[in-house]
């Protein structure tokens, strides 16, 4: 695999609402190692992406542990029964479950990719892709 070679996957995940049955949700997961930082995740039904988040890899990892983040992210491993899970709650509102294992599996693969400690942001195009975004 080259250095700049985007890795996917879709995983299957549970959106636990407050009240209410448990809905199924494909996710297609992606890592581009330019943004080393960060795994996209679209949350889709029936073809349409529905909404799209960009999750700190790390704190994925280290939610796997025990409870990270704040504020609009939150991630915490849950163990019910046989079914080891991570669960990730967005803006305090919406909280999704994905199997640990599923999520492990991918995340591996983008440490293969770029190992931690050795992530790299060119700042230069960084910036210039913002300002050109912006000027749209």
């Amino acid at each position: 695999m080259t250095a700049d070679a985007v890795l996917r996957d879709k995983v299957f995940m549970r959106l636990l609402p407050q009240t209410g049955q448990e809905i199924p949700v494909l996710a297609h997961m992606r890592y581009d190692p330019r943004d080393p930082y960060a795994v996209t995740v679209e949350f889709t039904h029936g073809g349409w992406v529905y909404a799209e988040w960009r999750l700190d890899r790390g704190m994925l990892r280290d939610g796997m542990r025990g409870e990270v983040g704040e504020g609009d992210v939150r991630v915490w491993p849950q163990v019910d029964g046989p079914r080891e899970e991570l669960c990730i709650e967005l803006m305090r509102s919406a909280v999704f479950t994905v199997r640990t294992r599923s999520l492990l599996r991918f995340l591996d693969r983008t440490y293969g990719a770029v190992p931690a400690g050795e992530e790299h942001v060119e700042l230069d195009e960084f910036l210039a892709e913002i300002l050109s975004s912006g000027s749209r």
